[in-house]
């Protein structure tokens, strides 16, 4: 189970939202068709990002995922107890032991730091599919070319 904080999903350009709940929530960029349904359900409509989030999370795609969705405003179930030394723990226990470790050191990031981050690697990602999407073009005119 993996669990997301829909309610770190709501800010941001229509844009950064549709491209943060595709790479967030399932794990990979958006497609051009599902980028461009998301995008006009949301544009200029903030008021209906949580339901969009909340859709998504519950799709097939995203519960095959085992995505957990949660809302800063959702109450909290109760949570295991933390390893004294998650560091410690790490380097004797399993990947599972791992994954709580670096939980832990991330939960010591400043959230700004955080979205300042998510939003570098989205950026960077956005201008990666822009690049290969360009490729691809060139490569099909090429094709056309040869065949037409």
């Amino acid at each position: 189970m993996r669990e997301v904080n829909g309610s770190e999903l709501l800010a941001g350009s229509d844009h950064e939202f549709v491209v943060n709940l595709y790479t967030v929530i399932l794990n990979r960029w958006p497609d051009e068709d599902g980028y461009r349904h998301h995008l006009q359900r949301v544009e200029n409509r903030p008021d209906i990002r949580r339901q969009v989030i909340q859709d998504v999370a519950a799709s097939a795609e995203g519960r095959a995922l085992n995505v957990e969705l949660r809302f800063a405003d959702d109450p909290q179930p109760d949570a295991a107890p933390a390893p004294a030394d998650p560091v410690a723990a790490a380097a004797m226990g399993g990947a599972g032991d791992a994954l709580a470790a670096l939980l832990a050191t991330l939960g010591t990031v400043p959230d700004l730091e955080l979205r300042a981050l998510h939003r570098q690697v989205s950026d960077a990602l956005g201008a990666i599919a822009t690049e290969r999407a360009a490729r691809v073009e060139a490569r099909l005119a090429r094709l056309e070319q040869r065949l037409g």
